[in-house]
């Protein structure tokens, strides 16, 4: 159970930086793509600012539920009695 604890907590604690990666790639992605007037064929540019918002909190919470699993599958000193 331990091994399995931390090959979980290892797997959502990346899954939330790539979902976090996505997301400000797709914001910056989508306000380039205005910038550049793709959408339209008149010449004029539309200057957008980029505001990174902040990301969700299901990422915030995906990261400290992995780190709780992966601490949770290193033993810890209790488990140690055996060898006294």
């Amino acid at each position: 159970m331990n091994q399995m604890n931390k090959i979980l907590g290892v797997v959502l604690m990346i899954a939330s930086v790539f979902i976090s990666t996505l997301e400000r790639i797709s914001v910056r992605l989508s306000a380039a793509l205005v910038e550049a007037g793709s959408g339209s064929q008149q010449g004029l540019r539309e200057v957008t600012r980029t505001v990174d918002v902040p990301t969700g909190l299901l990422v915030y919470f995906m990261f400290f539920v992995g780190f709780v699993l992966l601490v949770a599958g290193f033993p810890g000193s209790y488990k140690r009695k055996d060898r006294e």
